[in-house]
């Protein structure tokens, strides 16, 4: 027994076609034959006739297939906003860390100053 290991196509509409079909299935009326031998005939069910219906409703431009992978998460405003801050947050730290660095030099050396006898005046000449 051998068996056939040819491999299935999917059935691939562009958008117009898709728009026809559609168009075409909602001018019969409900529960009429000619609904299911369109379906048929296309290899197509009910389910994606609502699919394709609920998307022109909510405004998608066209009924193109969607992209094949996982859709892209919408891009938090807030996450750029956070990291703009983050960013600035650690640029203002190195400028204390430098400003601090700074100010102990000055004492260190002001504190050297004070230790240094004083230059005998000119006044005496």
């Amino acid at each position: 027994m051998t068996t056939s290991t040819t491999p299935t196509t999917r059935l691939s509409l562009t958008a117009a076609e898709r728009q026809l079909l559609l168009e075409e299935y909602d001018s019969y009326p409900r529960g009429d034959t000619r609904r299911g031998a369109l379906l048929r005939r296309h290899g197509l069910y009910t389910s994606q006739m609502s699919k394709w219906r609920e998307r022109l409703k909510r405004g998608d431009a066209s009924l193109a297939a969607p992209a094949p992978g996982p859709k892209p998460a919408p891009r938090n405003p807030l996450a750029d906003e956070l990291a703009r801050l983050t960013r600035e947050n650690a640029r203002l730290q190195q400028q204390l860390t430098n400003a601090e660095t700074i100010i102990a030099i000055q004492k260190k050396v002001a504190t050297l100053l004070e230790l240094l006898p004083s230059p005998p005046s000119a006044e005496a000449s």
